[in-house]
C-alpha cells in the first residue's frame, strides 16, 4: 500500500508498518502517475496546496478507474474522501466524516504550516480542526463552561493559519479567558494524528469487496497536461 504522508503521521509514529511505501505528502501529478502501474491501494493523508497545485480530483477518479482502492483520512485525504466518496473513495477517521457530514465545510479547517522532510514533517501551526476537538474535550471534561469554549473558538477561528500558533492563540485569549491556556495547550488533541494511525490500520485490514470502479474522467486536456508535467518533474 502507497500512503501520501506528512506532518499528520511523522517518520516517528511510522516505524510499526515497515511494509507501506510512504510518499511525502502528495501534489497535483502524484495520483495520475501511480495509473499505468495502479497498486492494490492507496491511502492519501497529507497534500500540499499553497506552494504548488493540490492533488485533484480528476486524477483520484482516473485512478480508482485503474482498479485501485482509494482512502482519504486526516487532511487533504479528509477533503479529498468525503469530497469523492460518493465515486467510491473510501473516508476514513472522525475528520472526513466530519466534512462528509457537513460538519466541517471549511478546506482551511485541516490547513497548517510545517516543515518539510529534513525536519520531519514537524507542524509550526494548530489545524482548526484540532483547537475544535481540544475545546470540545475541556467541555466534556467540565475544564471548560460551552459559552466560553465558543468564544474562544470565534477567536481563534479569526486567526489566519498560518498564524494559528499557541502563543498567539494566547494573546487572542487574553479577554476571554487566558486562565484556560496552559490546560489546553497541554491537552492539544493531536486529532489529525489519531485518524492518521486508525486509517493506515483500517486500509491495510480491508478485504471487503472491491467498489465497483467510476468510469475513467474524460481524457481532457487538464489531464493531458498534468501528464506533461508530471513527466516533467521526474
Amino acid at each position: 500500500m502507497i500512503v501520501f504522508a506528512g506532518p499528520s503521521l511523522a517518520p516517528a509514529d511510522r516505524e510499526g508498518w515497515p511494509a507501506i511505501d510512504w510518499r511525502p505528502p502528495a501534489m497535483a501529478g502524484d495520483l495520475i502517475g501511480l495509473v499505468e502501474r495502479a497498486p492494490a491501494k492507496v491511502l492519501l493523508l497529507d497534500g500540499l496546496f499553497d506552494t504548488v497545485a493540490a492533488v485533484m480530483h480528476k486524477e483520484a477518479l482516473a485512478l480508482m478507474a485503474a482498479g485501485t482502492r482509494l482512502y482519504g483520512a486526516a487532511s487533504m485525504g479528509a477533503l479529498r474522501a468525503a469530497e469523492l466518496a460518493p465515486f467510491g473513495m473510501r473516508p476514513l477517521g472522525r475528520i472526513a466524516a466530519a466534512y462528509r457530514s457537513g460538519l466541517l465545510v471549511g478546506d482551511d479547517e485541516v490547513a497548517l504550516v510545517h516543515g518539510d522532510a529534513r525536519l520531519g514533517w514537524r507542524p509550526a501551526s494548530v489545524p482548526m480542526v484540532e483547537v475544535r476537538a481540544t475545546l470540545v474535550a475541556a467541555v466534556r471534561a467540565r475544564r471548560l463552561d460551552a459559552p466560553t469554549a465558543r468564544r474562544l473558538r470565534a477567536a481563534f477561528h479569526a486567526i489566519h493559519y498560518v498564524d494559528r500558533e499557541w502563543p498567539v492563540m494566547r494573546r487572542a485569549a487574553a479577554a476571554i479567558a487566558p486562565e484556560a491556556m496552559p490546560a489546553l495547550e497541554r491537552r492539544h488533541l493531536r486529532l489529525k494524528q489519531v485518524d492518521a494511525r486508525h486509517a493506515v490500520a483500517a486500509a491495510l485490514a480491508d478485504e471487503t469487496p472491491a467498489p465497483v470502479a467510476p468510469p475513467p474522467p474524460p481524457p481532457t486536456l487538464f489531464l493531458e497536461r498534468l501528464r506533461e508535467g508530471l513527466a516533467r518533474r521526474r
